[in-house]
């Protein structure tokens, strides 16, 4: 056996196992699909024609799966998104749920007033008056209809308020131009079309732009010459020491306490543990 037929074997070895990973389990889905069953209105967009590509041999591709951008979802996400998410613009209370949770790759889960907490420090719309996060491609999840994905590429000049980091720092403006990479997004609505559940920051193309790779606030502290530390352990004792030992009263790597049962049966994972 040659060393190459070695490196093959360990190779498919070592990958078998991440086929299943990303097979979700029936628990993960289960309030999603109870909401499902529950309201029309957020019935999904999609169900024939996957039914129709799924059950069939044919090879022929499958119908494009868009959504029309009438879709209340559709707006209501592209308004949270611009207007209430208090990273944008100032954050509306009242549009997120009482068990929403925040999660991105470095920071979260982020139970609701840690979340509002964490965006009054950070007033990034202040300190980067022109924030934009030039949103596009909006589109229901054809797994879990009150699911809005889409992307963005933030664009910005840090050259309006200092940038609060929290715990008294600050960061006096230099006029730093914000050119950010691709980044996929996601806001997932209740019952009563409040939003549960925010995604930000997942980085689609980390070569684009100079934020650096990273994404979200992550980014823009980069872009904005207020270099961020890379996932690992220093990282991660930081955020641990940071909101457990000593915390402050700003802005939070994630939530010690009061997360919403719902996502603890999903994931253990804190801060920077989500890259």
């Amino acid at each position: 056996m040659t060393i190459r037929t070695i490196l093959v074997v360990v190779a498919c070895c070592v990958s078998t196992p991440l086929v299943g990973a990303f097979v979700p389990s029936s628990s993960t889905h289960s309030s999603s699909t109870s909401i499902k069953t529950s309201i029309d209105v957020f019935k999904n967009p999609f169900a024939d024609s996957i039914a129709s590509t799924t059950n069939g041999s044919s090879s022929a591709a499958p119908p494009i799966q868009t959504t029309n951008a009438n879709n209340p979802l559709i707006k209501l996400a592209n308004e949270i998104v611009y207007t209430k998410s208090g990273f944008y613009s100032p954050h509306d209370e009242s549009a997120y749920a009482d068990d929403f949770v925040f999660r991105g790759p470095y920071i979260g889960p982020l139970n609701k007033a840690d979340y509002l907490q964490t965006m009054d420090t950070f007033k990034l719309h202040e300190s980067l008056p022109d924030l934009n996060p030039n949103a596009w491609g909006y589109n229901i999840d054809p797994k879990d209809p009150n699911r809005v994905w889409f992307m963005v590429r933030n664009t910005g000049t840090f050259d309006g308020a200092p940038l609060n980091l929290g715990s008294g720092v600050s960061i006096p403006p230099n006029g730093a131009v914000l050119d950010g990479c691709p980044e996929t997004f996601s806001v997932t609505f209740d019952e009563d079309r409040k939003v549960k559940h925010l995604t930000v920051g997942y980085v689609a193309d980390r070569f684009e732009g100079n934020t650096k790779g990273d994404g979200a606030a992550v980014g823009i502290f980069n872009a904005a010459g207020v270099p961020f530390p890379k996932p690992g352990p220093l990282l991660r004792f930081a955020q641990y020491l940071l909101t457990e030992i000593i915390p402050g009263d700003g802005a939070m790597s994630y939530s010690p306490k009061d997360v919403p049962e719902w996502w603890t049966e999903k994931s253990t994972e804190i801060a920077s543990e989500g890259y």
